[in-house]
């Protein structure tokens, strides 16, 4: 079965294995991408904004937002990019199972096509499982479209044990007023392709970082 299913077997023996939990912490957020990889894609980036998320009950959660300013001194456009890594924890013991079930809502979720309301319309592009990255992982492209124009956004969803990672990238080409400020109704979405790789390049960093977080593994 494809599309992120499980298959069941069964070892002929009614004794059921003990569910392993890889992982009882999670890496910062905003140190998981590597600096490589920011600089290619998002030179112009600020500071990093993290979110502590926290702990509630035995689900742990924290992430970071990387965004390129949308003002400038010279030139006729901008071009903008924005990123933002969320990792969650799933602890306790269903936690492989809710981890599962975690990434199974997010892949329905990106198969539900266009949806509109009296705001604009989103519309979810096929995803596309990616292999050799965690246990499994899919990418796929949204495009958002209201009065103040469109934009697109590549989010890569990996499942490593019992942590789930979502990267979300977008960017847009902007003209500028006379300030040299972006107008956002006349953004130009950056090329999908682009964002794709950007999302593809980023989850792989960060699913690196908790893999060989040595402070993460339950011992």
């Amino acid at each position: 079965m494809i599309g992120g299913a499980v298959v069941w077997g069964t070892s002929g023996s009614d004794e059921k294995p003990a569910t392993r939990i890889h992982f009882a912490a999670l890496p910062e957020a905003c140190q998981s991408p590597s600096t490589s990889v920011l600089s290619k894609y998002l030179p112009a980036a600020g500071k990093p904004a993290p979110d502590a998320g926290g702990v509630s009950g035995d689900q742990q959660y924290v992430a970071c937002e990387w965004r390129e300013p949308l003002s400038a001194q010279k030139g006729r456009t901008l071009v903008s990019r924005h990123l933002r890594v969320v990792m969650r924890l799933f602890a306790g013991g269903p936690g492989l199972a809710d981890a599962k079930s975690d990434y199974q809502s997010a892949w329905r979720t990106s198969k539900e096509g266009t949806a509109t309301d009296s705001v604009g319309s989103i519309h979810n592009e096929a995803p596309i499982l990616t292999r050799g990255l965690g246990d499994e992982a899919f990418l796929h492209h949204t495009v958002t479209t209201t009065v103040l124009g469109r934009s697109g956004t590549s989010r890569m969803v990996v499942r490593t044990e019992n942590a789930v990672i979502t990267v979300d990238f977008d960017g847009a080409a902007y003209p500028l007023d006379h300030d040299g400020v972006a107008v956002q109704k006349k953004a130009v979405p950056l090329d999908e392709s682009v964002t794709r790789e950007a999302a593809q390049a980023v989850a792989r960093d960060v699913t690196t970082a908790l893999s060989s977080c040595r402070t993460c593994v339950r011992r």
